[in-house]
């Protein structure tokens, strides 16, 4: 009896002992310090899901700046520490980490660098010279640094794309999937960045033919993105956007919205890969939802997981929340002083343009809708602009319809962005179309713009005039 207890013992202690190990070894540790005055006490560790950055869990920086993350880690992956250099565009410095079983990271961080202290950080040296590198990239890319192109292409195409190459070349560990995953990583980075260049607003700007080459050599016919695991990057969903949004508009041909998606995923494969594409895609281009209705149905096929189902569902209830109510019934004046009301249009369709003479955009769209006033001449259609110019610019205004000659009924609301026009509709932004049925109830109070071509096939559908 007394050795069957000792042995019972033994068991137990060697169990104890495994789960000990067990919770030891599946589990990394961060320990930091901050070495500057934050202005939270607060301090987040992100991971990454479906190729962008997820918050993974957050702790308080105490008196002292101190800090600290234990986190079971169920896969190796990269981590990224934020203490606010994330936020409102700073684009701050990366620091990145490479978490995996038995890590015990210590670091100490100042505002533009960090540093790696203790002896168990794995192969976060290695991450640490890739993070610095894609640091020197994203100098140029931050609104305050006022970079132009005369200060980025020179880098780009010399220290820049070397760097990229001979720190990839010399990634050679043991651990084989650590070694693909950074290159991965390191080319995402210094693609992103390059393609982000021309996202932001500069002073000066490059001509088309006046580009490294290196832009034309990262452009691929067919598939560029069959990876899966670019989604374990935090810019993999940036990457893959940032790359069409590139070529298609610099392609020489800009594609109708409508035809956006469908022309750029042949440049992906893999259906993880596709989905997460087709839906970031979707949320990206915020498409009407008369563009929606045409673009939607051959993607429903990649569109699977629920989350993608959930992003349909909340859209398509969103499209259709304000049709069918009553317009908003507004009275203004014309350029000869003159009331009009909304109310005057009743048993037409009113199509109404939100517009303001110093915006450029809305005037860039001024031809086409003098091409569509032509073309509806005599349907049940009116064609009403509203300008939102200050009252104090009325004279500029009225100076601009007679000089344009602009037709269609021309009004000027009574308070620009305050009136009861802008406010009703939430109108913070312009041009913005208005699209009301006979009745003056709202067909869209986010219409298609008159330089889309499916806005013709809605007039026609509406008036009848379908062949």
């Amino acid at each position: 009896m007394k050795k069957q207890i000792i042995y019972v013992l033994a068991c137990c202690m060697f169990m104890l002992n495994v789960v000990q190990a067990r919770s030891k070894t599946s589990t990394a540790t961060i320990n930091g310090h901050l070495s500057f005055e934050s202005k939270t006490n607060k301090i987040t560790l992100h991971h990454v899901v479906n190729g962008q950055l997820a918050e993974h869990t957050t702790t308080t920086i105490n008196a002292n700046g101190d800090f600290a993350f234990q986190l079971l880690i169920i896969e190796p992956g990269f981590y990224y520490l934020d203490y606010g250099q994330y936020n409102n565009n700073l684009r701050g410095q990366v620091i990145r980490f490479y978490l995996e079983e038995g890590l015990e990271i210590k670091v100490d961080v100042n505002e533009e660098s960090y540093e790696l202290l203790g002896k168990n950080n794995g192969y976060n040296s290695l991450v640490q010279e890739a993070n610095n590198m894609v640091n020197k990239f994203r100098g140029y890319n931050r609104i305050t640094a006022m970079k132009t192109y005369e200060d980025f292409f020179p880098f780009l195409e010399n220290e820049g794309q070397k760097m990229v190459e001979d720190f990839k070349n010399s990634i050679n560990t043991k651990d084989q999937a650590f070694n693909d995953l950074l290159k991965l990583a390191v080319q995402a980075d210094y693609e992103s960045e390059a393609f982000f260049f021309f996202r932001l607003p500069r002073i000066a700007h490059p001509k088309k033919d006046n580009r490294p080459a290196l832009y034309a050599e990262l452009y691929t016919d067919g598939v560029k993105f069959s990876n899966p695991d670019i989604l374990k990057l935090d810019n993999g969903v940036k990457w893959m956007l940032g790359y069409c949004y590139y070529y298609r508009y610099n392609s020489g041909e800009k594609p109708a919205r409508v035809d956006v998606i469908n022309n750029e995923i042949k440049h992906v494969s893999g259906d993880e890969l596709t989905e997460v594409f087709v839906l970031e895609s979707l949320k990206s281009l915020r498409l009407k939802p008369e563009e929606y209705e045409v673009v939607i149905p051959p993607l429903y096929k990649y569109l699977t997981s629920e989350e993608s189902k959930n992003y349909i569902l909340q859209f398509e209830k969103q499209m259709h929340t304000n049709k069918g109510q009553a317009g908003y019934e507004f009275t203004y004046n014309d350029v000869n002083g003159k009331p009009v009301s909304f109310s005057d249009f009743r048993g037409k369709f009113v199509y109404v343009d939100v517009w303001a003479t110093w915006c450029g955009p809305c005037k860039g769209e001024i031809p086409h809708l003098k091409k569509l006033e032509h073309d509806y001449q005599g349907q049940d259609i009116v064609f009403l602009s509203v300008s939102v110019d200050k009252l104090k610019d009325q004279q500029k205004w009225k100076d601009f319809v007679k000089n344009e000659k602009l037709g269609g009924i021309q009004l000027m609301a009574d308070n620009a962005f305050s009136s009861g026009i802008a406010k009703n509709y939430d109108i913070t932004a312009i041009p913005r179309f208005l699209l009301f049925d006979k009745e003056g109830k709202i067909i869209s109070t986010d219409a298609l713009r008159p330089s889309n071509e499916l806005l013709r096939n809605q007039f026609d559908a509406l008036l009848g005039l379908e062949e």
